[in-house]
């Protein structure tokens, strides 16, 4: 223990990695740390910035890329395996783009802004699907062929119990969503979270204040402004995803439930789970309003499901190391996944 109060443990004690892209992202999963730890010296060449700290029974390591894409986070990730050991498992943390599919009749299973998407498998596919990979067959027929990993049976079984906690209302995100507000962070309110018609373009400006509010699409109000988490399909690509009608496509025919850009260049070669708040809905209507709130959303779920897995079965984890030279699994869809 050092004078100001901080832990401080080896590079060898930290098991559970937590990356985050964006200084949005890093500030909610600083703020909901029980403890920061003091830092370390990197290894040579490992070019990352490292926050560590304690979350419930875990020794945490939060990384940040310097820059965006799958390549970049891939890297990032290689150079903290290097530098901390003994990581078993990572959650990569942070905001990404929706893709609801209104009406329904029960507002809980359509996507809204704040809600958070953890990646899981479906469909005879892992849990992210890389939809800029594949082939072109035809002039108008892009063939997606992604063979991603799941992630780590230890988190899939920790997905499925945390939701039975939060059908109980025994989870405890809405409170670590209190417990992490910071002086950038508010709820945007529902009056601001709007969807527009596939076929209206945004009106140029930083929002939507522009916009043809008779555009939206009206869909059936929920009794609470508390998140609501979906599992499922997260898209992953290089490409900033902003075409509704893509974002459509995909939806129906592949049953995507989110976008983001940086999980496709991880889950072949590093155990991890996508976890991702929605900040906005994958179109050209997209901007900042709601990111700080979905950031918090993500990390608030984030710490509750660490929270359901106990030290000793991370510890029990091989490294993740390890897991690089075992023989890759077979993801090819309808190959041993569940749907």
């Amino acid at each position: 223990m050092t004078n100001d109060g901080k832990r401080k443990l080896t590079h060898k004690d930290y098991t559970v990695a937590w990356v985050v892209v964006l200084q949005v992202e890093l500030t909610p999963a600083r703020k909901l740390l029980d403890k920061e730890d003091e830092p370390l010296p990197r290894s040579k060449k490992d070019d990352n910035n490292y926050v560590l700290g304690q979350s419930g029974e875990h020794n945490i390591v939060i990384t940040r890329p310097s820059v965006y894409g799958t390549n970049a986070t891939a890297h990032a990730v290689a150079n903290m395996l290097r530098t901390f050991p003994n990581v078993r498992f990572g959650l990569l943390v942070g905001i990404g783009g929706g893709a609801p599919k209104p009406p329904r009749k029960d507002p809980n299973k359509d996507i809204r802004l704040g809600d958070v998407v953890v990646s899981f498998p479906k469909g005879g596919h892992g849990g992210v699907l890389q939809y800029d990979m594949g082939r072109w067959e035809g002039e108008c027929d892009f063939q997606i062929q992604s063979h991603l990993n799941r992630p780590p049976g230890i988190l899939l079984s920790a997905i499925t119990g945390l939701g039975s906690e939060h059908d109980l209302d025994n989870g405890r995100m809405n409170e670590y969503i209190r417990n992490g507000w910071w002086k950038s962070v508010t709820f945007p309110g529902r009056d601001e979270d709007r969807l527009f018609r596939s076929d209206y373009r945004h009106i140029p400006g930083e929002d939507c204040e522009a916009c043809d509010r008779t555009m939206t699409i009206t869909r059936v109000e929920r009794q609470s402004n508390e998140p609501v988490v979906h599992q499922g399909l997260i898209a992953s690509g290089n490409a900033l995803e902003k075409s509704p009608q893509h974002r459509d496509k995909l939806r129906d025919r592949w049953d995507v439930a989110c976008f983001e850009m940086e999980a496709a260049g991880l889950m072949n070669d590093f155990p991890c789970l996508v976890i991702r708040g929605i900040s906005d809905y994958s179109d050209s209507h997209k901007n900042d309003e709601w990111q700080p709130y979905a950031a918090l959303t993500a990390a608030a779920y984030a710490k509750d499901l660490l929270r359901v897995i106990k030290g000793e079965q991370v510890i029990a984890e091989p490294p993740a190391t390890e897991r690089l030279n075992r023989p890759k699994q077979d993801t090819r869809p309808g190959v041993g996944l569940e749907t």
